[in-house]
Formats: structure tokens, C-alpha cells, sequence
């Protein structure tokens, strides 16, 4: 169980409370702190901070997948909510969670790309702060929306002061990826939950058959007609900005419970679906690694529509949360399917880029002179893109992620984008690799994916890595490389030998 090997992460130190709301997720998304556990336990990463909104994406994955194939969401609309409720606060005050509403729209399904939570504040207070998410899918189809509520208190004992200056941290390498980078097989239950199959359900719910269960720890151990009761480890893998267990966590676990409890409504030609969840957050629970307990009862209470409590508990019987939700029973004739693709794999040349320095130079620069600057080396990349036939998978902030059928053509743009950008007064670092990919549409995902970025990430400034895959393939080109010798990359199995592109 992944919850068995060491945690990843570091929750932040208590100077952070010293720094304004908003400094504090900043700090996460520009890489000042270390991410934290569950950070790299699913995946999630801010990439939008401003004054009041914060913007949060998890990859979707299999690794999130519940029994009936759908992506458990969750976590990653609490993150959005609690960075984006963060920024309204000043130093030495905190938020806590207590309640978190839900409005499912469609199903998440586990695809190529990120899921992406945007998140803002409605009102803000002496005591309370509002916040609203939406959430959509890599074709930016919504998905769900939901409020957090918190209260506001000061923190006790007063934080200490913060360092003078904040560098970059180096994060820790692995010998494997992070839990949400590895394999996760499709559940094999989905098929049996459309038919309504009460036998496979039961297998689903119990034990550990489905991903999210595996990456939770979690395990069903009565799962009858209508009730549900689960447990899942208080673990550290569960922090985030704090030293106990996430919210986001614990709003996951109801979730599961109260799905468990109503999978038995299923039946032949009908299916589920969530219209509304609330769940209250009564007290915090520390990562003992003691176990928690939830207890979910599903009730009709009209036709075809049933209402689902369900209790958490610690380790001593104390109530943590209460959860509410709302399922309704479709009749399948009446619902219209969007046919779901099944991921292909392809093989493809990854060119990352990103500019060296940024932080220093929105510094130096000011707010509107660097998103100035920024667009302009967009613009220079994405012109190098177009002449040597690439295409743009992702852009965030000041990077690129760009797809090339050819290593070479990949290697020419990345030398001519480095050119470009030069004359604007700023150096940018490439890194590329050739591998196999998951493709749906016209993102890509896999362990190819992840390898191109990490040689981005080991390039010096004005530097084109390159994996000796694209060494290799570039054979009876012009392309001279410069021997880079064996190099470790976070999170990537085994020693990379890596070659820079002589001009």
C-alpha cells in the first residue's frame, strides 16, 4: 500500500502564518516551499494566484478512479477553495473549513490532461470567509461547483518572523515517482456497475480493488442494502497546509462512503447520479495513523431519490465531520451518453521550455513590464513553433510543453526559440526526449511526459538537453552533441545520459 512507504512532502514551517494569506500560497506556486504530502500524493499544483481567486489543477488520472470509473474530485476543489480563501486573509491569521458544498454537474472520467479548479472569494469578513470553485475537465467542460466556508481566527502563539529572502527549494528524488505519476490499471468494475451487478459491486467496494481505495488506504468491511461502513488511515500523505489530517481528505472519504452506501440501489437499465453534498467539518484529526471511521446510511426518501448521511469518526469515537448528500436513480434510456475514447499511445518528440530566472526578472521588472515581456516570448516561441511544424500541448506561466513528430525538427525549433528570445533580454532552457505517450485529443500524458520535463528542469540557462533517445534518433543529422554524462532526475527510475545540443 502506498501509505506504507515513507511520506513525501513536508508541511510548511510555522513562520508561514507570518507571511499575508496570499504570500503563503505563492510561496507554494512559485516553488519557495516544499510541496506538501498530498500534493505529491495526487498530483496537485497551483498555477494562478492573484488577490482573491487561486487556480489549482490534479491531473485525471486512474489514480483518483472510484468502482464506477469516475474521478473523485474532492481534493481538488477543497485546494482551490482553501488557497483561494488563503488570499483574503493577512499574516498571523488562518481559516479553518467548515462546511464545503458540492454541485456535481457531470462525470469526471480519467483522461490525458489536468482537471483545473478555479476558485474565488465571494465575501470575507472578521469572522468568516466565502469561497466559490468551478471545475472543468482538459476539454474545459465544467464539471462541478461548490462553496467552502471557513472561520477566521488568529494564529496562537504568534508565528515567528519569516526568513529575510526565500529561495527555490530543491525537491527530494525519488527512486519511483510520485503516487499519482505510476500505473494505476482502469478499474475493472464499471461494466458490472452499469449492469447493476450486485456481486462485482460488493467486490469493488471492498478491500482494495479500485485505485483510489489503493492510494487512500481505504477498505469497506459492510457494504450492504442502503449502508456502508469504511476506514482509512489518519497519515501524514494526508497533509497539506497544516500538521493535521486535509479537509480535502476527509470530504473525499465521506464522498466514497456515501457511494458505498448506495451502489446497492443499483439495478439493471438505471444508474446514479449525485445532485448536492454538504459536509461539516467538526474537529481536526492528527496523522497518528490511526484509523478513521465512516458509517454511511442511504435512505429513499421519495421516489427514485435518495438521501445519504454519513458519520466520521477518529480513532477514540469522536465525531470529525457529518456529510449530507442527494442521489437520484436515472432510468438509462432516458439519458444521453457521450462516448468515452479510450486513450491511445503514440510515439512522440516532448520539447519543454521555460525562462530562466523568471522570478528575478518579474522582480526586476515590475507586474506589467513582465506580462509584457511575457507575451512577447510567447509570441518568439510559438512563431520557432510554427516554422518547424510543432504543436502546443500546454502553456503555463512561462513555459511550453510542445509536441514534434520529428527529434530533430524539435531540436531546430528549441536552438531558433532560444535565439528568439534572446533578443529580448532573457535566456530560456529546453529539454527533450522521444517516448511513447497516452494521447486523447490533443493532450498527452505518461512516463515519456514526465521524463521530457525533468530534462527541462536539469538544462542550465540557454542550455537544449536532450535524452540519448533523441541522440540516438538524430543519427545522420547535422545535430553535434555535447556529452552531459549520467544524470539522476527526480521522481524518474534509474540514471538518464543526457547530451546538450552543440550550435
Amino acid at each position: 500500500m502506498i501509505l506504507d512507504e515513507p511520506v513525501r512532502g513536508r508541511t510548511p514551517p510555522p513562520w508561514i502564518h507570518a507571511l499575508a494569506g496570499i504570500e503563503r500560497v505563492r510561496a507554494y506556486s512559485r516553488g519557495l516551499l516544499p510541496a506538501p504530502p498530498l500534493a505529491r500524493l495526487l498530483g496537485l499544483r497551483t498555477t494562478h494566484v492573484a488577490a482573491g481567486t487561486a487556480t489549482v489543477v490534479m491531473p485525471a488520472s486512474e489514480a483518483t478512479a472510484t468502482g464506477n470509473g469516475q474521478l473523485e474530485i474532492a481534493p481538488l476543489m477543497m485546494a482551490a477553495l482553501r488557497s483561494a480563501s488563503l488570499t483574503a486573509l493577512p499574516a498571523a491569521v488562518d481559516a479553518t473549513p467548515l462546511s464545503f458544498t458540492t454541485n456535481p454537474l457531470r462525470p469526471a472520467w480519467p483522461r490525458s490532461g489536468n482537471i483545473l479548479a478555479r476558485a474565488r472569494v465571494v465575501n470575507s469578513g472578521n469572522l468568516f470567509v466565502l469561497a466559490e470553485v468551478q471545475v472543468e475537465d482538459p476539454d474545459g467542460r465544467y464539471l462541478a461547483q461548490g462553496t467552502l466556508q471557513s472561520a477566521i481566527r488568529r494564529v496562537e502563539p504568534a508565528p515567528p518572523r519569516p526568513p529575510e529572502t526565500m529561495e527555490p527549494v530543491e525537491e527530494p528524488v525519488y527512486e519511483t515517482p510520485d503516487p499519482h505519476l505510476r500505473r494505476f490499471s482502469a478499474t475493472p468494475f464499471r461494466d458490472s456497475f452499469e449492469r447493476g451487478d450486485r456481486t462485482a459491486i460488493t467486490h469493488a467496494m471492498r478491500g482494495d480493488g479500485t485505485p483510489i481505495t489503493r492510494l487512500f488506504g481505504m477498505r469497506f468491511e459492510d457494504v450492504t442494502e442502503g449502508r456502508a461502513i469504511g476506514s482509512m488511515p489518519a497519515s501524514e500523505w494526508f497533509c497539506v497546509l497544516e500538521s493535521d489530517v486535509s479537509s480535502n481528505v476527509i470530504s473525499a472519504f465521506g464522498n466514497l462512503a456515501g457511494w458505498a452506501s448506495a451502489m446497492f440501489l443499483l439495478e439493471p437499465g438505471r444508474s446514479l447520479a449525485a445532485l448536492a453534498s454538504m459536509v461539516r467539518f467538526l474537529r481536526p484529526v492528527r496523522p497518528d495513523g490511526r484509523s478513521l471511521r465512516a458509517e454511511a446510511l442511504s435512505t429513499e426518501a421519495a421516489p427514485d431519490l435518495y438521501i445519504g448521511n454519513v458519520t466520521i469518526r477518529d480513532a477514540d469515537g469522536q465525531l470529525v465531520a457529518l456529510q449530507t448528500g442527494a442521489i437520484v436513480r436515472l432510468d438509462d434510456a432516458q439519458r444521453t451518453r457521450r462516448p468515452r475514447k479510450a486513450s491511445q499511445r503514440v510515439l512522440a518528440t516532448l520539447l519543454f521550455t521555460d525562462i530562466v530566472d523568471s522570478t528575478g526578472h518579474a522582480k526586476r521588472l515590475g507586474d506589467a513590464r513582465w506580462q509584457t515581456l511575457l507575451e512577447e516570448h510567447r509570441i518568439a516561441v510559438r512563431r520557432e513553433v510554427s516554422r518547424y511544424g510543432g504543436t502546443e500541448v500546454d502553456t503555463t506561466g512561462d513555459g511550453f510543453f510542445i509536441r514534434f513528430d520529428s527529434p530533430v525538427r524539435a531540436i531546430d525549433a528549441a536552438c531558433a526559440a532560444r535565439h528568439a528570445t534572446t533578443s529580448l533580454g532573457i535566456e530560456i532552457r529546453a529539454g527533450i526526449h522521444t517516448g511513447e505517450c497516452e494521447l486523447q485529443g490533443s493532450k498527452l500524458a505518461g512516463m515519456a511526459v514526465h521524463v521530457a520535463a525533468r530534462i527541462q528542469a536539469a538544462a542550465q540557462a540557454g542550455e537544449v538537453l536532450v535524452s540519448s533517445t533523441v541522440k540516438d534518433l538524430s543519427v545522420g543529422s547535422s545535430v553535434r552533441f555535447e556529452d552531459r554524462g549520467e544524470q539522476s532526475l527526480k521522481g524518474v527510475p534509474d540514471p538518464w545520459h543526457l547530451y546538450a545540443v552543440v550550435d
